[in-house]
Formats: C-alpha cells, sequence, structure tokens
C-alpha cells in the first residue's frame, strides 16, 4: 500500500466530527443570532415555580424560584431550528452557576419528549461544560424513556432545566453554547 494510500484509508477510519469546526449557536460570534426562547415552567400542570430569562450582549440569564410544591421545575427552550449537525458530538456551554444541577436539553423535530444530560455548577465560578450527545437520554415529564441515543443529525432545538427537587431561588448564565 502507497503511502497516499494510507493517509486516504486513515482519513476514511476518523470520523468527520474529528475536523468539524466548532459552530456557535448561542453567544457573541454565535452562527444564528435569535433561538427564539421561551419559558416553560410546572405552571403548566398547576405547579407555583416562576422563571424568566434575559439576554444581554450575547448572553443568556435564566433566574428564578422553584417550588416543589405541586410541581418543581422550571425551564427553558428554543423555537425549533433548521440546523445540519450532523458533524459534531459534543455540546459545549460556558456558564457561571450557583452551585445546583440543571439538565441540558436536546429536542428532536416532532417529538415531544426531550434527551437530557446533567452538569452540576459551581456556585459563583465560570465553569466550561462538556456534554456528549451519544449519552444524552430520552425523557419524557421527567421520566427516562427507553429510547436509543439521540443522533445529531436530528437536533432541532435545545433547552435547559432545573427540577433538582430544592425549593429556592436559582440564577444561571450562559454565556455560549457550541458544537464540537
Amino acid at each position: 500500500m502507497t503511502f497516499l494510500q494510507k493517509i486516504v484509508v486513515a482519513m476514511t477510519i476518523f470520523s468527520s466530527s474529528a475536523f468539524a469546526e466548532p459552530m456557535r449557536v448561542m453567544g457573541i460570534d454565535s452562527a444564528h443570532t435569535n433561538l427564539g426562547w421561551q419559558i416553560v415552567n410546572d405552571t403548566v400542570m398547576g405547579g407555583r415555580s416562576k422563571s424568566r430569562f434575559d439576554t444581554e450582549n450575547g448572553q443568556l440569564f435564566f433566574s428564578g424560584v422553584i417550588s416543589t410544591n405541586g410541581g418543581g421545575f422550571a425551564s427553558l427552550r428554543s423555537d425549533r431550528q433548521d440546523w445540519d449537525l450532523s458533524m459534531f458530538s459534543v455540546i459545549r456551554l460556558k456558564v457561571l452557576g450557583d452551585g445546583r444541577t440543571y439538565k441540558f436539553r436536546l429536542f428532536a423535530d416532532n417529538d415531544r419528549a426531550s434527551y437530557q444530560s446533567e452538569f452540576v455548577t459551581t456556585a459563583d465560578k465560570w465553569q466550561v461544560v462538556e456534554l456528549p450527545i451519544d449519552k444524552f437520554y430520552a425523557s419524557w415529564r421527567g421520566r427516562p424513556l427507553d429510547r436509543p441515543p439521540l443522533a445529531a443529525s436530528e437536533i432541532a432545538g435545545m433547552g435547559l432545566i432545573l427540577a433538582d427537587g430544592k425549593d429556592g431561588s436559582f440564577n444561571l448564565t450562559v454565556d455560549w453554547i457550541e458544537l464540537h
């Protein structure tokens, strides 16, 4: 086998995601300017949690109060997007947390279930969180579903949810979200 043939074989073995440039979908220098964020709290089922979000200088500020009396969750999700994310395998986000445990969510088009992955924040400290897409698990109304992993090519939306079973205020700042 010639040297050139060996290179072609080696390149074929590696996935295209190994060569893909990161794609920033939220934050300064983002490929997208409006993800159409919207709040969905436990009030849809009679709960009492409250949340809000703001965006400023490319950052997303998600805050509120969780009440476990009648629900116990606050969430934020994007509109469905027309993305081709097939070459990516990891979601990375830079967050400033409050010490609580959040879940990052992915949504497929025409599917009411979400795929989610948990991340723990450190109070008042910026951190970069890496979440492999193949480790996200399917969930419907907080209950895990027995489904295969979500393919990156199926991702049509994203979001955040706080449902850690603890009453009280929360505050999460997201500086950026990227796909790698």
